[in-house]
């Protein structure tokens, strides 16, 4: 009851301060009252489609902070109504420029201090942390938001705890800390969507499904978007339809999509200029990228005037995390323009704001443009410099980049495998609770036969493993003995005639190499069969990197250079142990055909690509430029016997097939296809035709 009550005179309270603002600026009473609210209701025919028709005030944004600091001039006792009066000028002061706000937030919060009223004092620490986010001192934002957080939770506000998760998955999000900042927006999301907090719900549910676009998650961005729009239609929350359309534009923004982008953004700009929309911050982002994709769709002229009168509004916002982004792509706009001075002017603003702000994705899009703008101006030398910087932290964020979505990604697979656990025990629970009496008899039964199922299932699985292990053994005794075994064997040959001191000085120096490259070639051997049993490497970017390895080996030594074709486009496949391991081997066998049947080769050629298809396929192809094959008598004509026929035996292995010859205009080429989704096989062997 007391809660209640204090509830009540802080209503009254704002309606107090509603009714002085309608006497003195003359507005009626309802204008008066949308002064001090977060948006104003628009009409009903909003959610179905039409324009809202939303009430605003007749004044100006400069007019309308006379008037707030009018109102604090006639009432200088330091109660609550000064202090709703400081805390709504220092809102109208952010629309205007941001880090202006910063003196009347804090006398704010040094008032709802000395006032000693919790229901203001967490309102005004959640707006003074607001403005530290904003300015990116997320260290003086912190202390401020635990602070708040305690107080909320002491009152039993589930609206403020979920508001301080909000703000916390902001500030991992602006470090570039994608797990926490989703985890925090789900921890949110999780504690309520409905009444009041159906508005705090649909903000944190917009915030996840940016989180999702980022991630390359666009079918899960899109569900939660979706879900948004549809709540706030109902509800008529045209504050966050705006945020919706803004995310919507950015999800066709990453996807390429630069037309529909357009027309989300365009579309957020038009409900923000109906509202009173108090977050400019992100009408500001909004606009930034209206002009982005306006530029990407070749309309220059326009792109630029959009980005001119963006960089205007954010720079007399001060908003610094904005800034280097809008400098870089006026830099770009002017380089399409053909207008290197401008284009290294706003380069070179970009890259001083991105110092100061020591943002690195402003660096590299700043070293991007000056790179190109200097080269336009045939200035080579500065461009190779701008050129090494861009690379520089492109390839640090690149890698800073995978890693936060890797952690991600995996952070989101674990909630989701959560969410699935939870969900099958709590229908558990509920099948148990209404149908134990009557189920008994058949869990029983189910146990059983589960049991005998079970311990069938357990001791194929036994069979299977004890088969795996012996196929294993098998496997590496073979190799060891066929390669590994040889390599000894002939090092223990070389070391035994060396002992002998037959060989005068240069014959035991050539001795010694022999044992030194069979050393090599046997410590090659052994890795690629301890590659071949690692588990962790059963992806298809590992093969490549395997390949790449291999060939820089043994390639290298004799002089011929290795270039790879593989398409940046291709799948990150797991790929079985057998088609891993065999397609190694032929790749091999046809770069030691190259070195033992080619001798006057100087290029090696590797590509690799999938071929669509029912059942898709790998095809690896090796190239060399060895002399014409089609001479009688030419080194390609030697490529026949043993080493062919295992390589075509090891791709029928796979369900594939391999084929070789000569190439004309000369150079020799073997090629193999394989299935990526093998038939069915035991062991690696075939079970049935």
């Amino acid at each position: 009851m007391a809660r209640l009550v204090s509830s009540l005179q802080v209503f009254k309270r704002w309606r107090v301060v509603g009714a002085v603002w309608a006497l003195l600026l003359g507005l009626e009473p309802v204008a008066g009252q949308a002064l001090l609210s977060d948006s104003v209701r628009p009409d009903r025919a909003w959610h179905r489609g039409a324009a809202p028709l939303v009430r605003t005030s007749r004044l100006s944004q400069p007019q309308r902070v006379d008037s707030v600091r009018a109102l604090l001039a006639a009432h200088p006792r330091p109660d609550t109504i000064r202090l709703v009066l400081l805390t709504q000028l220092a809102a109208e002061i952010t629309v205007m420029d941001v880090r202006a706000a910063g003196s009347t937030r804090r006398a704010a919060s040094a008032l709802a201090r000395r006032v000693g009223n919790l229901d203001f004092l967490d309102e005004v620490l959640l707006d003074l942390a607001d403005y530290h986010i904003a300015l990116a001192e997320y260290d003086s934002a912190q202390p401020l938001l635990r602070e708040a957080q305690r107080i909320f939770t002491r009152q039993h506000d589930l609206g403020g705890q979920m508001r301080c998760l909000g703000r916390r998955a902001r500030i991992a999000d602006q470090q570039g800390d994608l797990a926490q900042a989703l985890d925090h927006c789900l921890q949110a999301m999780a504690m309520s969507s409905t009444g009041d907090q159906r508005r705090f719900h649909i903000s944190l549910k917009i915030h996840a499904a940016s989180l999702y676009t980022r991630l390359g998650e666009y079918a899960t961005a899109n569900t939660y978007l979706r879900e948004a729009l549809a709540v706030s239609r109902h509800y008529e929350y045209p504050d966050r339809i705006n945020l919706i359309m803004g995310e919507l534009g950015e999800l066709a923004r990453r996807q390429g999509q630069w037309a529909r982008a357009r027309y989300y953004y365009n579309l957020s700009i038009a409900v923000s200029r109906q509202i009173v929309v108090t977050d400019q911050a992100t009408v500001r982002t909004v606009r930034f990228h209206l002009a982005d994709v306006t530029e990407r769709l070749g309309r220059r002229t326009e792109a630029l005037a959009e980005g001119m009168a963006a960089l205007h509004d954010a720079a007399a916002a001060h908003d610094v995390l904005l800034l280097p982004q809008l400098q870089a792509l006026l830099g770009r706009t002017w380089l399409h323009l053909h207008r290197p001075d401008s284009a290294l002017a706003y380069a070179e603003r970009a890259r001083q704001t991105s110092q100061q702000m020591h943002s690195l994705e402003g660096l590299r899009a700043a070293y991007e443009v000056l790179a190109q703008a200097q080269a336009q101006r045939h200035d080579w030398a500065a461009a190779y410099q701008s050129q090494l910087r861009f690379d520089a932290y492109d390839d640090s964020l690149t890698g800073t980049d995978v890693s936060r979505r890797t952690a991600a990604l995996r952070f989101n697979h674990e909630v989701a495998q959560h969410r699935v656990d939870l969900k099958l025990l709590a229908q558990g629970r509920e099948l148990d609770h209404l149908r134990h009496q009557r189920l008994v008899v058949g869990l029983l039964l189910v146990a059983v036969l589960s049991a005998l199922g079970g311990t069938a299932l357990l001791w194929r699985y036994r069979q299977r493993q004890r088969q795996r292990e012996i196929a294993l053994r098998n496997r590496i005794a073979a190799d060891l003995h066929d390669d590994v075994g040889t390599l000894l064997s002939q090092i223990a040959m070389q070391s035994g005639l060396l002992q002998e001191g037959l060989a005068d000085a240069a014959g035991q120096r050539l001795q010694l190499g022999e044992i030194t490259e069979a050393s090599r070639a046997a410590v090659r051997q052994l890795n690629d069969v301890v590659w071949s049993l690692d588990t962790q490497n059963d992806h298809l970017p590992d093969l490549l990197d395997r390949m790449r390895d291999y060939a820089s080996e043994v390639l290298g030594v004799a002089g011929i250079e290795a270039t790879f074709d593989f398409p940046t486009g291709l799948p990150d496949q797991r790929l079985s142990a057998l088609l891993r391991r065999n397609l190694y081997l032929i790749y091999k066998k046809a770069l030691h055909n190259v070195l033992q049947h080619a001798p006057s080769a100087t290029l090696v050629v590797v590509s690799l690509r999938c071929v669509a298809g029912s059942l898709p396929q790998l095809v690896l192809e090796v190239r060399d430029n060895g002399q014409d094959g089609t001479a009688p008598n030419s080194e390609h004509g030697q490529r026949t016997g043993q080493g062919l026929r295992s390589m075509a035996t090891r791709a029928e292995a796979m369900g594939g097939a391999a084929t070789a010859g000569p190439v004309p205009g000369g150079g020799f080429r073997v090629q193999v296809a394989v299935p990526l989704a093998s038939p069915r096989r035991s062991f690696g062997l075939k079970i049935g035709s």
